[in-house]
Order: structure tokens, then C-alpha cells, then sequence
């Protein structure tokens, strides 16, 4: 007999706790999977690269990143990412992180739901939570947001206090209320709840739960507002100008709130790829429209209920409501555009309160039992069960048709090129630079200011790089291996055609790699041995011996490109070299100019394609000038003169002889005839 009670026990436990196991299987699978299609462009990747100075480099932030409305977030954000970078230095891993988190996230929903509401409100809204496109894939964004996880932690504490009255939970609201602050300034919505909260619990409030709370809010938002104070309270003054400025009624809030209830997600973000988008599901969009009913039945149900229930039912769903409620109504009088993402916050509350309707009030409406081979079962519950399943199964069909459309469509959409692209170019560039150095030759020069450095300073993360203009310069370290990755090129490759044309004319690289992306997008990944610098000069006419600059900068040869007619452009190649090193913030333009005999200027180009806060000794640089011809330009002799000057200041860098004597103001490159 004992035995027979022991296998119904174990029956009755695995049916309690293995459809709510299975929806959070289901959470994580679509949370962790396909790791390298989630967007990464520079807000990502400014996240990574910060992280990772936190984690490796002991840097520890008081400030996170800038917000959407110009202020900056406190830090809180960075400090999370740089838990699992610091187990391994790649962005999967914070994709991978988050998305468990997200699937944590989706059992506590079912333990909220469970406790307050009963076990099939829970599951239902587990359910709809784990299933929710975008739910899933705000969850796999690297961003700075607020985190679902925390947002339920903090209700489950506040309705801890209300509900339950257990007054050391208040102390865990107080704390869940300054971490929500602390990972994006959108979680001071809560604390309007939190107060009301306060009010709700009057009668069980102790001071020393609550002294502790308010200690433990101020210690984790302390150095933000520390720094704030330091610096002028900028970030305080920057919020306050936002909620200060002129606002106008929108519904656009209510919108969004019942937006994200819905499946729309890849629909929203794929941008000009709408229509591959489309063309790969049928069209169920007006099940969306359902969802939206039911939210807007829900928030009616829930406020009759809230008033006639008894108390635990009414303090329950009267936390729902306000959870629901108020991040509506604060941005209902935006002062500046808002987004969907401003109300990730919401997260998962619509759920709870769709399946309290489908439950508390499916309860109250007339069943049927229908036959079905030996048993009957409730038609009601038959039908809630089918609804359930078409609508994960449209979900899931939706997001799965966005990983389709950014992997096969990489570009044109407003998710940028997924990492999964960008990431190979980077370990491709990584694993042959064992023994050398990557020069990442793009269109920017700059990390944390322009994307594509940005990117590749956080996937290069311990392997040593530098960045270039490729349109305007092409250094050579003085390294065993070197190894430059190039892009992204556009499928017509025009912009960058002189830089491939130079690669491919030293010959010989010791890997050439072209990882072409879908539509014809690319990134090439050329390396190069140190003698590759033999090969170059064969392309250059070198000096008589090298020209020394002020600076330590001396100019070795230089090439010239085109055809020398009036209209015509001319292709100018100098070589340069760096002996030492520069002071810091100090920057440099370099010239070629077109004179005539008389020392009349026809033509120009100045420009840095190289800063020379990157610049290494040992360096050999071939920097690229183009001048434009004019059309009306005399037949004649004419002379190529080059230089450097200071920037901004534009002051010349002297010519210099061997006792350091300055002798000339720039270079004579060369005599040009025009015909």
C-alpha cells in the first residue's frame, strides 16, 4: 500500500511541476537560441566594450550608457553584462545570459501568478510570457533596459508587504525599486507604486524593515547621484529638462502597452525587408487584435474585481492594475517622442491579468462536456487550451521568421546587420593575428563615437587592433603579421576599390578571406607578412634619402595615379613613417597640394585617415589624396607639394635638417605636366 502512495505522490509532483518546467523550457529555448542573430550595432556594442573594461580591466563606471532622451543611466546595466563576459569575452555569452534570465524571469511569473491568483492563472501567464515575440526579443537585446526578472522580483516583494503583510518584504521592494533605477531610468515609474504601496501597508509597516529598504535604495543609487553631484548634477539637470519640456496628450503609450501584448515584433523592426518578411507566414495579424481584446476585457474584469473581491483579491489586483497603469499614464504627456521599449517595464503584468480573465472569468461562463473516445472533457477548457497552443504556435512561427529574414536579409532592416556577421569577421581577423596585429580599415577612426570601430573594438576585446580610414590610409605595423579587415564593403565596393586594388597589388598575402553576407554586403580579411613591405616600395618612388619632419615624422616616397588632363583626378600615394611617438591630444592633418610655377594653388586634398593617437613607432603609413583637376587648368608644368600642420590650429609642422633646423614648410613630391 505505501508503495501504491509513494507512486501517486511522485505522479502528483511531476503533474504539478512539469507543465510549468516545460513552459520555462520552452522560454529559455527561445530566448538562448540562434545566439548570433540579435542586433549589434554601436548601442550593443558600447555596452559589450564597457562591460568588458569592467570585467578585465577594473574599470568601474558610476554612469551607464546615454539614455534615449539625452541624460545617462546609471550603471547597474554594465555591471550585470560583465558577469558572463567575464567568463568568456564574447557577446554570445551575454546573449546567452540574458536570455536565461529572461527564462528565470518567465518561472517567477508563474510563481507570482500561483501564489496570488491560483496555479492556472500562473501557468497561463507563464505561458503567454514565454511565447510573447516581444518579450523574447526585447529579452535577447544587448541594451541598456529594464530586465523583467527585476520588474517581477520587485512586485513579488511589494505584494509580499500588501498582500501577504510580511514586512521584511518591503525592505526587498525598496531594493528591487533602486536596481530597476539602476539598470534605466524608466524604473522610476515604480516608485509612485512603491509609495502608494507604503500607503496600502500602513497598518503592518515596521520602521526597521523600512529603514533598511530606504538604506539599501540610497546605498545602490548613491555613486550615481555622487558623480552627478560632482559633475554639476548634469544627468539630474538633463532629466529635469526632459519631463520639463512641453508635453501634449498622445494615446501612444496606451498603444505600445497593448502593442507588446501582441506578435508584431519582427513585423516592427524588419523595416524594408517588410515584405520577405511577410511572404514567409500566413496572414493570422488579426489574431493580434484578439490579444488586444482580451487585454482590454482583462483591465475591466480586473477592476470589478478589484472592488467587489475580497481583500487578498483586491490588494492583488489593485498592484496589477497599478503596475499596469502607471508607466501608461506618466508617459501619456510625453514631452518628446516615445517607444515601445519604454514600456518593457510592463513585463509580464499583461499576462497575469489576460489569464485571471480567461480563468476567474471563464469560471463564470456555461460549459459543455464533450466525448472524446472513453472520457468526456469541458469544451471550455478545450477550446482555452487550442486558443493557447495556435497562438504560441503563431508566436513562434513570427519570431522564427525574423532569425530567417535577418540571417538571409541582413541589411535594410532597422535590426542593422546581426552579429553573426560582423562576429566571424572578427575571429576571422583574430586567428590570423596569433602573432600580429589587426588594422581594421573602415569608414570611421574613432570607437565609442563612430559604429563601425565601436563594433570591432568590443569583438576584438584582447587581441591588438587599430583603425583606419581605408579610403584615405593604409599603415603597415612593424609586426611579424598584419592583418587587415575591411568593411563592411557595399556590393558595389566603389568607395573602397583603391584600398582592394592596393591589397591585391602587394601579392603574396598570407590569407585572403571574403566573408560575403546575403546581398552582397561583405567584409574582407587580408594577411600580410612583415615582408610585405619590400613588395610595397616596388609599387612607390622613394626619396633619395627620407625627408624628417619636426615631429619625428619623415616622408619616404610617394605614387602617382591618373591621367594629368584638366578635369581629371589624380590618385596620390605618400608614404610616411612614425619615429616617435606623439604627445596626447595632439592632432595632425596632412596635405598634397597642386602649384603652379608661380606658387599658385589649383589643387588640393587635406585630410587624416590616420589619428595620430594610433599611431606606433615603426609604422610605415601610405595615406591617399585625390585632386580634382579643374576643368580650365592651363597646359604646363606644375609641382606636388605635401605637408603637415597641426589641427585644429593649422600650423604648419616644419621640414627639418639632421641638426633639427627647420628649412621648408613642406615637401616637393614631384613635377607634374599637364597637357
Amino acid at each position: 500500500m505505501s508503495v501504491q502512495v509513494h507512486r501517486l505522490l511522485r505522479a502528483s509532483r511531476l503533474a504539478a511541476w512539469g507543465l510549468p518546467l516545460a513552459i520555462v523550457a520552452l522560454a529559455l529555448l527561445l530566448r538562448m537560441a540562434f545566439p548570433t542573430l540579435v542586433e549589434f550595432k554601436y548601442d550593443e556594442a558600447n555596452v559589450v566594450r564597457r562591460a568588458l573594461a569592467i570585467a578585465y580591466e577594473g574599470d568601474r563606471p558610476a554612469v551607464g550608457a546615454i539614455s534615449s532622451v539625452g541624460t545617462f543611466h546609471p550603471p547597474l546595466h554594465l555591471y550585470l553584462a560583465a558577469l558572463p563576459l567575464r567568463l568568456w569575452p564574447d557577446p554570445v555569452a551575454l546573449v546567452l545570459f540574458l536570455g536565461f534570465l529572461g527564462g528565470v524571469a518567465v518561472w517567477m511569473c508563474y510563481l507570482l501568478g500561483r501564489t496570488y491568483l491560483g496555479r492556472d492563472v500562473g501557468l497561463i501567464a507563464a505561458y503567454l510570457f514565454a511565447v510573447n515575440s516581444w518579450s523574447v526579443y526585447y529579452t535577447r537585446k544587448i541594451w541598456t533596459q529594464n530586465n523583467p526578472l527585476v520588474t517581477v522580483l520587485f512586485f513579488m516583494a511589494l505584494l509580499a508587504f500588501v498582500v501577504q503583510g510580511r514586512a521584511w518584504a518591503l525592505s526587498g521592494a525598496f531594493l528591487g525599486a533602486a536596481a530597476l533605477i539602476s539598470l534605466h531610468l524608466g524604473g522610476l515609474a515604480f516608485v509612485p507604486v512603491l509609495v502608494l504601496a507604503l500607503f496600502m501597508g500602513r497598518r503592518r509597516l515596521a520602521w526597521r524593515p523600512l529603514a533598511l529598504g530606504v538604506v539599501l535604495f540610497g546605498l545602490l543609487l548613491a555613486p550615481y547621484f555622487i558623480h552627478d553631484a560632482r559633475h554639476g548634477w548634469e544627468k539630474v539637470r538633463g532629466f529635469l529638462e526632459y519631463t520639463g519640456g512641453e508635453a501634449h496628450f498622445s494615446t501612444a503609450a496606451l498603444r505600445y502597452a497593448f502593442l507588446l501584448t501582441g506578435s508584431k515584433a519582427g513585423l516592427t523592426v524588419v523595416g524594408g525587408n517588410r515584405e520577405a518578411y511577410l511572404a514567409g507566414l500566413p496572414n493570422l495579424w488579426w489574431l493580434d487584435r484578439v490579444a488586444a481584446v482580451c487585454l482590454a476585457l482583462a483591465l475591466v474584469y480586473a477592476l470589478v474585481e478589484a472592488v467587489r473581491g475580497d481583500e487578498t483579491r483586491r490588494r492583488t489586483l489593485l498592484v496589477l492594475l497599478l503596475w499596469f497603469w502607471t508607466p501608461v499614464l506618466l508617459q501619456s504627456r510625453p514631452t518628446r517622442p516615445i517607444y515601445p521599449h519604454y514600456f518593457i517595464l510592463l513585463f509580464p503584468v499583461q499576462f497575469l491579468l489576460i489569464a485571471f480573465l480567461l480563468v476567474d472569468g471563464g469560471r463564470r461562463l456555461p460549459d459543455w462536456r464533450l466525448s472524446l473516445a472513453t472520457k468526456t472533457v469541458s469544451a471550455k477548457r478545450l477550446v482555452l487550451v487550442a486558443g493557447l497552443l495556435v497562438w504560441g504556435a503563431w508566436n513562434i512561427a513570427a519570431l522564427g521568421r525574423l532569425w530567417f529574414v535577418m540571417e538571409a536579409y541582413p541589411k535594410g532592416g532597422g535590426y542593422g546587420a546581426p552579429l553573426k556577421y560582423t562576429r566571424q569577421a572578427a575571429h576571422t581577423a583574430r586567428a590570423l593575428a596569433a602573432d600580429g596585429e589587426v588594422v581594421v580599415l573602415t569608414d570611421g577612426l574613432t570607437p565609442f563615437i563612430d559604429e563601425a570601430p565601436t563594433l570591432f573594438e568590443a569583438l576584438l576585446f584582447n587581441t591588438p587592433h587599430r583603425f583606419a580610414n581605408g579610403a584615405w590610409a593604409l599603415p603597415l605595423p612593424e609586426m611579424p603579421t598584419t592583418v587587415y579587415l575591411v568593411g563592411e564593403i557595399p556590393p558595389d565596393a566603389e568607395s573602397v576599390a583603391p584600398l582592394l586594388d592596393g591589397l591585391a597589388a602587394w601579392h603574396s598575402p598570407r590569407a585572403h578571406t571574403a566573408l560575403v553576407m546575403p546581398g552582397g554586403w561583405a567584409y574582407e580579411v587580408w594577411a600580410f607578412s612583415s615582408d610585405v613591405r619590400t613588395t610595397v616600395w616596388r609599387h612607390l618612388t622613394r626619396f633619395p634619402r627620407p625627408l624628417r619632419l619636426a615631429n619625428g615624422v619623415t616622408f619616404e616616397g610617394y605614387t602617382l595615379r591618373g591621367e594629368a588632363r584638366p578635369g581629371n583626378t589624380l590618385e596620390v600615394w605618400l608614404a610616411w613613417r612614425v619615429h616617435q611617438a606623439q604627445p596626447t591630444g595632439v592632432e595632425y592633418h596632412f596635405f598634397v597640394h597642386l602649384l603652379d610655377e608661380g606658387g599658385a594653388r589649383h589643387a588640393q586634398h587635406d585630410g587624416t585617415g590616420f589619428p595620430a593617437y594610433a599611431w606606433r613607432v615603426g609604422d610605415l603609413v601610405l595615406s591617399r589624396f585625390v585632386l580634382t583637376l579643374p576643368p580650365d587648368l592651363t597646359p604646363g608644368r606644375y609641382v606636388l607639394w605635401a605637408g603637415m600642420y597641426t589641427y585644429p590650429d593649422v600650423v604648419n609642422v616644419a621640414v627639418v635638417d639632421e641638426a633639427g633646423n627647420a628649412v621648408d614648410a613642406g615637401v616637393w613630391l614631384g613635377d607634374i605636366f599637364i597637357e
